[in-house]
């Protein structure tokens, strides 16, 4: 109604362009063309989604014939639809995982506070970083220092696949405290045998400052298995 308004408006203020036909109506004038919605006002769109919630110019209707008696208005069609075949759902999946950490609790052994993040991550690599704060309870457990007290830790672990079959695994894990420092370093590799029979090979290190009476002392060990997974 407000658009007919418009029109009318327009035709009758002196602007003789309104008047004369618009080419989408070339058999009438532009204010009656207006009036009776045979021309849009407003601009087609293109796009995919406008900003305007407009018709795209695909749902545009086409006169099939135009009638030369006064008041009557053209017939028009819709395009036809065009329906595509069923084409099954492809599921798209994006594995998703922060790159960074943040844990804090403890027990009868310790409390710690550590913040982890994972430096390299892909298919083939895999390096994670993780350091920490918090209090020793009881010495020398879960590889800890040699006193109770305020202690730091840091750990490094290291995962790397060496073709198809075979993978290498390193993790370095150290604490400090007031008296001295422990460190373990583990280094193992795997080598798969057959589909569910595995080689595994490890080598540890244990290295303790205040060991052999404050000169520090050195444990390794070492062990060559197979496995079989059920």
């Amino acid at each position: 109604m407000a658009v007919m308004l418009a029109g009318w408006w327009l035709a009758f203020a002196g602007l003789p362009i309104y008047t004369q036909p618009l080419p989408t109506a070339p058999e009438q004038p532009a204010v009656l063309a207006v009036a009776t919605r045979q021309v849009p006002l407003r601009r087609p769109c293109f796009q995919l989604k406008c900003t305007d919630a407009e018709w795209t110019a695909s749902a545009a209707r086409r006169r099939i014939w135009a009638p030369r008696a006064p008041g009557v208005r053209p017939k028009s069609v819709a395009p036809p639809v065009i329906r595509l075949p069923d084409r099954p759902a492809i599921a798209l999946y994006s594995p998703f995982a922060q790159r960074d950490s943040f844990r804090s609790g403890g027990n009868h052994v310790k409390w710690d506070t550590s913040y982890g993040i994972e430096a390299i991550r892909s298919p083939e690599t895999s390096l994670r970083l993780e350091f920490g704060t918090g209090v020793r309870i009881e010495p020398y457990t879960d590889f800890g220092t040699a006193v109770p007290g305020p202690v730091a830790r840091g750990q490094v672990q290291l995962s790397q696949e060496l073709g198809r079959r075979a993978s290498f695994t390193q993790q370095v894990q150290v604490e400090t405290g007031r008296e001295n420092t422990f460190l373990r370093q583990t280094l193992a590799f795997d080598y798969e045998l057959f589909p569910q029979w595995t080689l595994r090979s490890d080598f540890e290190l244990r290295h303790d400052t205040l060991g052999n009476g404050g000169r520090g002392s050195t444990d390794t060990e070492s062990s060559l298995k197979v496995q079989y997974q059920f």
